[in-house]
């Protein structure tokens, strides 16, 4: 990748003086990955790079308005490209240590620059970069004229601080840490530089097509005459804590926000992690020793970090990266389904298929609202079956075996699990136990287990939410737990809780108690072997012989 269209890597220069007297080689730029470089050439309408620490986000964000602006914006009538760029942090403080500082690189966009033409701002106020140069658009050399504008929206309100821009297209650095409204906010504003009418006919035909089609497939009506110039806005940042909007929207409920499109990197320990050159892995493995396990979970392993009232249950155990899915999973025909079900206040319940090599496939899960009884749970569960899963049998039903008591037995009541047994035709079986290190283990056994050495023992479809939101950061021990002032192990109960425990109850069921303890006690010590067996009949045994 370089920086003209067609790259090349030369463009010429005609600002300082130069009056396109003298020529200059483009910085060539090489992206941090395959990621790091889809994004950087994505025109989708809202593109945002996730990443640990040093994965080259903020660098690639840099390249990416200089970028499209040489091989993608629109030549306007006179022959010149004419771009606007809006870079925003929190603060004038933020904006100097990252942004700014990464743009000012040698290797980028410094002050002193050969295409820079007018260098304004600084301390505390915003800072105005305008450059001119030229890229190579087929057999012609077309002159390009791009102004940066670096702000901070500090404590304004969002709405007044974004009406005083007209953009092409915008950068929020550590997009997270803006506010929910700002992205949003300053996308309105994009698409406004420069005005429709000044862009060359072809040139303004050629950048709507495939944005007006990409707006149609999103359900966005547009009529066939409608003008209008693309809108762009992108952002980049490490992954955050789970209550920022960040994961919220784009990782936990994508389907609500499609304009948005996640570049999501690997992690500084995954062998195929972006930026190597910048970021060795020795450099991550020595940032491991000095963080906090949230904060290695967010720099060094690209994963959502912990919330502050209780650690994940399964901090240790999952990868969003490798058990979510990247697309809807289909059932494999002929294999048969397993349930599994839990009764409680939010009744619950998963959809799942063992694979013939072992994995398992989570493919639905059911979450109930609160106070919802088992004839309704028994039918939202029948026509989720009926509908997504004809004709495929159902092998094995397991669920909470408390939720079998409490039935007037003397005067023919049914328990909850047996009325739900009854409505769908299907033989729900109690696990043997309910001891909750059990059921956390019968899954741990799945995360933890690689087919073939890649393939993970658990897939999860990205329909299920709550159990992915769950094993993330909201399925967790309460504070008294997390702090080791209980001598048990509790249990936040909340929306994700409850199809986590149908998943335990199915993953426990299938395998057995014995199996499940008696992998957990071989687990880290290869085979364990009792004691007993190793002792030679009529001989006495010697502490010092062994």
């Amino acid at each position: 990748m370089a920086g003209t269209g067609t790259g090349t890597g030369r463009c010429q220069g005609y600002g300082s003086g130069s009056d396109m007297a003298q020529s200059y080689t483009f910085q060539t730029y090489e992206p941090p990955g395959p990621i790091g470089a889809a994004y950087i050439e994505s025109t989708w309408p809202i593109s945002v790079i996730m990443g640990p620490g040093g994965s080259g986000k903020t660098v690639g964000s840099c390249y990416k308005g200089p970028y499209l602006s040489s091989s993608w914006f629109p030549v306007c009538r006179d022959g010149v490209i004419r771009v606007k760029m809006t870079v925003l942090r929190p603060t004038y403080r933020d904006l100097a240590r990252t942004a700014l500082e990464s743009w000012h690189n040698e290797k980028m966009f410094p002050e002193n620059h050969p295409y820079t033409v007018e260098y304004t701002g600084g301390i505390d106020r915003p800072v105005l970069h305008k450059m001119k140069w030229a890229t190579k658009r087929g057999n012609t050399m077309v002159p390009i004229e791009f102004s940066a504008t670096f702000a901070a929206i500090g404590d304004a309100n969002p709405e007044q601080f974004a009406k005083g821009f007209e953009t092409s297209f915008v950068w929020g650095n550590e997009i997270d840490t803006l506010g929910e409204r700002v992205p949003g906010l300053m996308f309105s504003r994009t698409g406004r530089y420069p005005a429709v009418d000044q862009i060359a006919p072809s040139e303004l035909d050629r950048v709507m097509k495939p944005y007006i089609a990409v707006m149609r497939n999103l359900g966005l009506k547009i009529e066939d005459d409608e003008i209008l110039l693309p809108r762009l806005l992108f952002g980049d940042c490490n992954p955050p804590e789970p209550d920022n909007w960040v994961n919220i929207n784009l990782i936990e409920n994508p389907e609500k926000w499609p304009l948005y499109k996640l570049f999501r990197q690997p992690g500084g320990l995954s062998a195929n992690a972006e930026n190597r050159i910048g970021k060795p892995r020795s450099s991550y493995e020595q940032d491991l020793q000095t963080m906090s396990k949230s904060d290695g979970r967010r720099y060094v392993h690209g994963q959502i970090g912990f919330g502050s009232d209780g650690a994940a249950i399964y901090a240790d155990d999952f990868n969003e990266l490798v058990h979510r899915s990247d697309e809807w999973l289909k059932p494999a025909a002929g294999l048969p389904l397993g349930l599994g079900v839990d009764a409680g206040g939010s009744p619950a319940a998963v959809i799942t298929q063992d694979m013939p090599n072992g994995q398992l496939r989570v493919l639905r899960e059911i979450c109930a609202d609160p106070g919802t009884g088992p004839a309704r749970f028994s039918e939202m569960l029948f026509n989720v079956l009926i509908t997504d899963f004809p004709g495929l049998a159902i092998s094995e039903a397991y669920g909470d075996p408390s939720a079998w008591y409490g039935a007037d037995k003397v005067k023919g009541e049914l328990a909850w699990m047996e009325i739900v047994s009854k409505a769908l035709g299907i033989l729900i079986m109690p696990t043997e136990t309910n001891e909750i290190s059990l059921r956390h283990d019968a899954v741990r056994w799945y995360l933890s287990k690689r087919i073939d050495g890649n393939t993970p023992g658990m897939l999860i479809d990205p329909r299920c939410k709550k159990l992915l939101g769950g094993f993330a950061s909201h399925y967790k021990l309460s504070k008294n737990a997390s702090a080791g002032k209980t001598d048990s192990i509790e249990v936040v109960k909340n929306e994700y809780s409850h199809p986590h425990d149908a998943l335990q109850y199915k993953c426990l069921g299938h395998r057995g108690r014995m199996v499940v303890v008696r992998t957990a006690s071989n687990m880290g010590r290869g085979n364990v072997v009792p004691i007993r067996g190793n002792v030679v009949p009529n001989k006495s045994f010697d502490v010092f012989a062994v």
